[in-house]
């Protein structure tokens, strides 16, 4: 029981190695082209947090 257990777990284990591996980027290109997209999603929340400072600015007149 314990064998089947412990075989169960590598099994486990190999496949979420697996599945990290293979989200990784495979070269520097690549690397590079996913750094760029959270950069675009963090400006654009910068921009929406800062109207909604903006629209509760102009309340306070």
């Amino acid at each position: 029981m314990h064998l089947l257990s412990w075989l169960f777990a590598m099994i486990v284990a190999l496949l979420a190695t697996s599945t990290i591996v293979s989200a990784l980027p495979q070269s520097a290109a690549d690397e590079l082209s996913a750094v760029t997209a959270p950069q675009s999603i963090f400006g654009a929340d910068m921009s929406r947090i800062s109207v909604s400072f903006a629209s509760c600015a102009s309340d306070v007149d």
